[in-house]
């Protein structure tokens, strides 16, 4: 005889099903800061705009967070503040004065709600009442304000220079400037340009010469410099004793550089000889006979002589 079942397996997944959304619900509403089981106090603040503002956005007192906005309500027949309902911590008291202000927490855009505790705690509010309601500039808006006023001032002072800039730019001097830079700049490129075809062969002479440089200080490493030395110095000996001989007058030459008489002498038979070719340029008869008839002229003189002789 079959057991009889209490649970079909229809139920079972039923209630498997059923309790995975109640632990999805009660798990969502812990991840948003509810605490489903805690019983708390809620209060409605009116407000014109609510920019940023969501269900669960957080709701703080002095920093500290002790609720969170639970429905946002619109009248969409009518132009009506918007309403937000705020739960908050049942043991919190609030006093009357209190205001719920909507302020950014950051650069992003994130908004939450500072309840700004009244200071009169004879009165409180109860469940269900309307809070007063503020909206901070917030941290860009309050830097905006610092901003824009300088700019403000500032704006006189740039258009006056931007007018300033613009008259100088097109002043006849800068312009001259600028046709000049572009020319200057062609100059460059050509410059470049020509430098681009050049340093290929102007490497190759400088490797040219450093090849040479190599090879003379090899040349040089090989050298006997001992030797080359002794050379040396043997040689300005010689060049020494060589014009010790040119200063003394016991040697020919020494004598003809030095003896001041022989000198005059040697200069007077060059002004002489130098006398007797201008004279033989101009007086070369005197110097020279020549004649066709020359030897007939002999023949006859010797025929006077001897004719002279026999009349003796």
């Amino acid at each position: 005889m079959e057991k009889k079942k209490f649970f079909s397996r229809e139920v079972k997944i039923g209630i498997v099903v059923i309790v995975a959304i109640g632990m999805l619900y009660f798990g969502l509403n812990y991840l948003k800061g509810i605490n489903i089981f805690k019983p708390d106090t809620y209060f409605y603040a009116k407000y014109d705009r609510v920019d940023g503002v969501v269900k669960t956005t957080h709701v703080y007192v002095n920093g500290f967070q002790v609720g969170h906005v639970s429905d946002i309500i619109f009248d969409y027949s009518k132009e009506a503040p918007i309403v937000l309902e705020i739960t908050v911590d049942k043991k919190l008291v609030i006093p009357a004065g209190t205001v719920a202000e909507v302020y950014d927490t950051g650069l992003m855009g994130d908004k939450a709600i500072q309840l700004k505790l009244g200071k009169d705690y004879s009165k409180v509010h109860n469940t269900g009442d309307t809070l007063a309601s503020s909206i901070s500039n917030g941290l860009i808006a309050g830097i905006v304000e610092q901003i824009v006023p300088p700019i403000k001032d500032l704006i006189p002072t740039i258009d006056s220079t931007i007018s300033v800039l613009q008259n100088t730019l097109s002043s006849p001097e800068i312009k001259n400037i600028i046709v000049n830079a572009d020319a200057t700049m062609a100059n460059l490129k050509k410059a470049s340009e020509s430098l681009e075809k050049d340093v290929p062969a102007i490497m190759s002479n400088v490797n040219k010469v450093c090849n040479d440089l190599s090879n003379v200080t090899v040349a040089f490493k090989k050298v006997d410099w001992e030797k080359t030395l002794g050379s040396v110095e043997a040689t300005m000996v010689n060049l020494k004793a060589t014009t010790d001989k040119f200063n003394s007058t016991d040697n020919s030459l020494g004598a003809l550089l030095n003896d001041k008489a022989l000198y005059a002498g040697l200069d007077s038979t060059v002004n002489s000889a130098n006398a007797l070719l201008i004279d033989l340029k101009e007086n070369p008869k005197r110097y020279v006979h020549f004649s066709v008839f020359g030897a007939k002229e002999k023949k006859e003189e010797k025929k006077e002589e001897q004719k002279v002789e026999a009349e003796k």
